[in-house]
């Protein structure tokens, strides 16, 4: 059933997607705009946005229709609500952007607002389910109580925000929340959470036929209302696993892009109160931009995108491996 669910949504999203991308240009609708200095990326402008759409439409329908086959757990159903709700904020945000030629999008407090909203209805449903409020922190349990609830719209909202950071060049996203998605399919093995592993199951296949259009030179890219519905994603199924402090080290890119640009500006604001002028860390932030503008090294070489990918792609997996063997070995 599991390889089932993957090869339907593989499927669906391989003949869903060039419906997507004619539909989109016929309508002569903006594409994606660039506002970045990488100059490799201002060839991109123009490019159909929205993809996600697709392989969110696909993993939600099925995904329904095997939980209600498999009569699944609570967990199931509220990371499909998440998956559904954070998707809606990202098409939202999306929509004003492109069709509405709102620059912005949704503004950061309403975006933020929204989020908290959707995480606040899957903690009531966790609580209500688990009966506690106990958080995973490297293998022990802590009884956070009420105080709980902050962690979970920290997750929540932090990843889905981590990964929208990361989606910033042809192929990287979706392929690095495949391999956080196949480490949290072993883990929902080993818990014996089957109904759960259809879900990862098919949304790695719907991400898998998505990357086939937006691999590089992408045809097609996510937006908002994919990147911020899988970041979503990763947190709701760390959480309902209950093993919160994996997504760490899963998710570890995730997690250094959004350093990158936290530190990034705050370097900047703090040289530049001190020195008159603002100073930087990265060459560029999120993180892949860096590499992208000279590698690792201080005077390197640019790498080109899939050199990006590949390096970051690695880190993932190897972060993954790291965590199942802590684990379980």
């Amino acid at each position: 059933m599991i390889l089932m669910g993957s090869f339907l949504a593989f499927a669906l999203t391989i003949i869903g997607m060039p419906i997507f991308i004619k539909t989109y240009q016929k309508a002569k609708i903006g594409g994606q705009q660039m506002h970045e200095d990488v100059k490799q990326h201002q060839a991109k402008a123009g490019t159909p946005t929205m993809g996600g759409t697709v392989f969110l439409l696909v993993a939600l329908s099925l995904g329904l229709i095997f939980a209600l086959i498999t009569q699944a757990s609570w967990s199931t159903y509220g990371i499909l609500f998440i998956l559904f709700l954070y998707g809606l904020i990202g098409f939202l945000d999306d929509f004003l952007k492109v069709f509405k030629q709102i620059n912005e999008g949704l503004n950061p407090k309403q975006k933020l607002v929204l989020q908290l909203v959707g995480g606040l209805i899957f903690y009531l449903a966790h609580i209500n389910h688990s009966g506690s409020g106990l958080l995973n922190v490297f293998g022990y349990d802590i009884q956070l109580g009420w105080l709980y609830i902050f962690f979970v719209l920290f997750w929540l909202i932090g990843f889905s925000n981590a990964v929208n950071l990361t989606d910033g060049i042809d192929g990287l996203s979706s392929i690095s929340v495949v391999i956080s998605l196949l480490a949290y399919g072993v883990i929902a093995y080993k818990q014996s959470q089957l109904d759960l592993l259809i879900v990862i199951g098919i949304m790695i296949g719907a991400l898998l036929g998505f990357f086939v259009f937006n691999k590089k030179p992408a045809k097609v890219f996510m937006g908002d209302v994919g990147s911020l519905a899988l970041g979503g994603m990763l947190a709701a199924i760390s959480i309902a696993l209950h093993q919160e402090w994996t997504l760490l080290l899963i998710g570890l890119v995730y997690v250094i892009e959004t350093a990158s640009v936290m530190l990034q500006v705050a370097y900047f604001k703090h040289t530049k109160k001190k020195y008159g002028e603002g100073r930087r860390i990265f060459r560029m932030t999120p993180f892949h931009h860096h590499l992208e503008l000279g590698g690792l090294s201080g005077n390197g070489r640019p790498w080109t995108e899939w050199q990006v990918d590949f390096f970051l792609w690695g880190l993932g997996v190897v972060m993954s491996l790291l965590t199942l063997v802590i684990l379980y070995l």
